[in-house]
């Protein structure tokens, strides 16, 4: 059946049916960063054809039942954070020390025939210094700010008192970092061609490429998670909380 997307955002969409972020990655619509534009506006900014994105989407849906992100929409902030962790955070940290030494050595071996892998290889970088400490941010401060709220709602624990003010501070902060490092993957996609292997490509560089590509993915879900459901539902907790505390 052909969905009509005209009046809803990417980020509406992502979260009513999370199977539909299989076809933004493909077409290259942006549902985490920019997820707050509506459809129409995404596709024409990605500069592809709606109706041929719509189709694709009302496939999808049709020839897949579930998806395992179905239950986080209802799941509660605990979980919600214990997923993101669990799942996201320990992937990024194994695959920036994975992924660190192959680039040195790609770049190092093919960099001078190849100067675009030396930018590469600087994008990365500067991704990598962006996430360590921004992933620490989150588990030391805000998220168990944020699983404090959740116990305190669900009557497990007292009024959660934070350092930082309101929620909406970090929150704020972390927002801005997901556009720095939307920016930076955008700069790496450029950059590595659309992560397009070259012919006789040797099998490092093969590797390096296809990896960069799913930890892009995979950075893309772990950023839409965050900005569209958890931080929304975090901010939402606290307004309910203070009216409860008043």
């Amino acid at each position: 059946m052909i969905q009509n997307f005209t009046t809803k955002t990417v980020r509406e969409i992502a979260l009513e049916m999370p199977l539909t972020t299989k076809v933004f990655e493909n077409y290259k619509i942006d549902y985490c960063c920019g997820g707050n534009r509506l459809f129409n506006e995404a596709c024409q900014t990605a500069g592809v054809d709606i109706e041929t994105v719509v189709a694709e989407i009302s496939n999808c849906l049709e020839n897949v039942e579930n998806t395992e992100f179905d239950w986080l929409s209802n799941a509660s902030l605990s979980a919600l954070i214990e997923y993101i962790v669990d799942k996201h955070h320990v992937y990024t940290r194994n695959e920036i020390k994975n992924l660190k030494p192959l680039m040195a050595k790609v770049a190092d071996r093919h960099g001078e025939l190849h100067p675009e892998l030396l930018e590469l290889e600087a994008h990365f970088t500067d991704l990598c210094n962006e996430l360590s400490p921004y992933m620490v941010k989150e588990e030391q401060i805000l998220f168990p700010f944020i699983i404090k709220m959740d116990e305190f709602r669900r009557g497990k624990s007292v009024v959660p008192v934070s350092c930082f003010g309101t929620v909406k501070n970090p929150v704020r902060m972390m927002l801005l970092e997901h556009d720095t490092a939307g920016d930076i993957l955008r700069q790496m996609r450029a950059v590595s061609g659309d992560y397009k292997i070259p012919e006789n490509a040797c099998p490092s560089l093969t590797a390096l490429l296809t990896r960069l590509e799913a930890f892009e993915k995979d950075l893309h879900q772990h950023i839409h998670l965050e900005n569209n459901l958890l931080f929304p539902r975090a901010i939402e907790f606290e307004n309910e909380i203070f009216s409860i505390k008043g």
